[in-house]
């Protein structure tokens, strides 16, 4: 990864057109549990380490807290102690999940079974996002362990960055957007959460406030400092699962009423109230259980087209449990992210480290979920990071 000219500042060491090897490590490549991870970190002696590794199976950390606490907590303690003693930079993703319902178990319910203007007008009332210095009183196995892997990675390097973000999605492997996707194509209806409220986020904006970060560093190390601790990154406003859905089966018709012949056009997508929410048949829930790992799409800028009349139904977390037939792990009701301390801790640095995208590309970092989803939806992957 090329770092651009225009970030080079006047008595910088670093030479235009210096790159930054990325090393790209999978679990079968680097075992982040394994008792020699010390010596295998030393034989690749990075000067950033970005651990996005986790334990993310949410229900499943319920009967298997072991091994979540290894993933989640063990391993990033371990990361930060050898990134200490080498001085290195830790930048550590973590979640959400880390709340519980700060603001009271029932406020998902009142913000997000609703549609239309009424919901958007209702999640613009919300109390606020959250700031880091909410409590945290995570409600899930999963979100005890991530809570307990960043205390313990800042308590053994404080140095170390703390990035919690939520409800990511991209164009690629296996998360909500393209499971919606999919299933749009081939369901007549879809039961979807109402009583869960978040910020839906873009990976490849993630990527990209991160590749800033790495420009940041690697030229000016010793200012990494000002970037240590914990902070929220999501993109701005929030929705429920329900609300998300409704806007990716939107989006995508949009795409292709603008893209096909008028003769063609996709049939607009109804959405049923709350009252008329039905039960899915096992078939279907079982199909359902199983979206998470069979997540095949076309490909973003040639979508399938949308089941015509696809019902949109919004159900509670009690309703979609019994859907299911299983136990599910406890979710925050509310865990919108307020990021603006991390906007604004950025924004002290010099113009040049964060003008690095063409002029013509809307850099999607700070963009609201809905524009991120669009740019996602639409294929306009951005321009290379080179």
């Amino acid at each position: 990864m090329k770092i651009p000219e225009v970030s080079l500042v006047p008595g910088s060491a670093v030479a235009p057109g210096s790159a930054i090897e990325i090393v790209a490590l999978g679990h079968q490549q680097l075992d982040l549990t394994s008792a020699d991870l010390p010596e295998r970190l030393s034989e690749i002696n990075a000067d950033v380490i970005i651990n996005c590794a986790a334990y993310n199976a949410v229900d499943a950390a319920e009967q298997d807290m072991a091994t979540a606490m290894a993933l989640n907590a063990e391993a990033p303690e371990r990361l930060a102690i050898w990134c200490r003693q080498q001085g290195a930079w830790l930048i550590h993703i973590s979640s959400d999940y880390v709340f519980g319902n700060v603001f009271g178990k029932d406020l998902g319910n009142a913000l997000g079974n609703v549609s239309g203007n009424a919901a958007a007008n209702m999640l613009g009332n919300a109390p606020r996002a959250l700031t880091e210095s909410d409590v945290c009183e995570p409600l899930s196995l999963y979100g005890q362990s991530k809570l307990a892997g960043e205390q313990r990675l800042l308590k053994a390097n404080p140095g170390a960055l703390v990035l919690r973000t939520s409800w990511l999605y991209s164009r690629f492997g296996s998360n909500f957007v393209l499971t919606m996707r999919r299933l749009l194509t081939e369901r007549p209806e879809l039961k979807v959460v109402a009583d869960q409220v978040g910020t839906p986020t873009w990976a490849e904006a993630l990527a990209r406030l991160i590749w800033q970060l790495l420009i940041w560093f690697h030229l000016k190390p010793e200012k990494s400092a000002v970037l240590s601790g914990c902070f929220h990154y999501a993109a701005t406003g929030q929705c429920s699962w329900y609300l998300f859905t409704k806007e990716i089966a939107e989006q995508i018709a949009k795409q292709q009423c603008n893209s096909a012949p008028s003769s063609q056009a996709a049939v607009p997508l109804q959405t049923a109230s709350p009252s008329q929410a039905t039960l899915h048949s096992q078939a279907a829930l079982q199909s359902q259980a199983a979206l998470q790992s069979q997540a095949t799409l076309h490909s973003p800028a040639n979508p399938a087209p949308i089941t015509p009349r696809c019902r949109i139904t919004p159900v509670s977390t009690a309703e979609y449990g019994a859907l299911l037939n299983r136990a599910q792990a406890p979710r925050p009701a509310y865990s919108a992210l307020d990021s603006s301390a991390l906007k604004d801790a950025m924004a002290a640095m010099p113009s040049a480290f964060r003008c690095y995208l063409p002029k013509d590309y809307p850099s999607p970092i700070w963009l609201s979920w809905q524009a991120q989803l669009a740019l996602m939806l639409s294929g306009l992957g951005a321009p290379s990071l080179d």
